[in-house]
């Protein structure tokens, strides 16, 4: 059976890369991403690369469509491996009693319960398949150091964190491994859509990080592929900083 990896938000950014990395271990990788023509592209960079890829236009979010896109994974590879919970989306500088329900209740949609239907839908597919299993969500370091004007997003991403380690203890006596990254500020289309002054203001930016820059895309997708692989095969209910030593200061 050919291993299977399905990355959400797969079109772009840190997905992309995690996506890449792990084509390049094997994987056959599934793209999940609400906008068809990136998770195309990238399909088609790794089949140029000599791997199997197949996108799927959805919204990770919906449940139907969290669904779909586990069930095409196991139809056109026969079966499940990884799970990369990639996707999600940031509103800023609104304040705690400014935030109506509509924003909160789009970023908990976005930044959690996307992550929760996945797992869902993903789990008991991880449970039939054999071999190391292993699922990665992508959290972000403002779960654990906030800045003024995004706590429905850190409130989401902070409970991404306790999702991963509550799918670690419950499944962790059938062999599922679960952990967490938390990037800081990474150079991806979405930090630059969330920051339109992004080039302006990367420099000072990157004086706040002990390596005195801003994340890649890369990196973070390079700290995914470990996690997913053997060599990380007795970790389960970590989160692990990507963020240029950004949370210890």
């Amino acid at each position: 059976m050919t291993r299977c990896a399905l990355v959400t938000g797969g079109g772009t950014g840190i997905g992309r890369s995690a996506a890449l990395a792990l084509a390049a271990d094997g994987y056959a990788v599934v793209l999940a991403g609400r906008r068809a023509e990136p998770v195309q592209a990238v399909a088609a960079e790794v089949a140029a690369a000599g791997g199997q890829a197949l996108p799927v236009a959805c919204d990770h979010a919906a449940p139907d469509d969290a669904a779909r896109a586990v069930a095409s994974a196991v139809d056109a590879f026969g079966g499940l491996h990884v799970v990369v919970n990639n996707a999600g989306s940031i509103r800023r500088n609104v304040r705690l009693h400014e935030v109506g329900i509509e924003r909160w209740d789009e970023q908990i949609a976005i930044n959690l319960r996307g992550p929760y239907l996945v797992l869902n839908a993903a789990l008991p597919e991880l449970l039939r398949a054999e071999g190391d299993r292993s699922i990665v969500n992508v959290a972000s370091t403002l779960a654990v150091k906030l800045v003024p004007g995004i706590a429905p997003y850190a409130a989401a991403k902070g409970a991404v964190i306790s999702l991963t380690k509550a799918v670690a203890v419950e499944y962790g006596g059938d062999g599922i491994r679960c952990n967490a990254v938390l990037p800081a500020v990474v150079d991806t289309p979405l930090a630059r859509a969330d920051r339109p002054d992004f080039e302006a203001r990367q420099d000072a930016m990157a004086e706040a990080y002990p390596l005195g820059r801003l994340g890649e895309p890369d990196e973070v997708g390079e700290a995914i592929r470990w996690l997913c692989s053997p060599g990380a095969g007795w970790i389960s209910g970590a989160t692990l900083n990507v963020d240029g030593g950004f949370t210890a200061t």
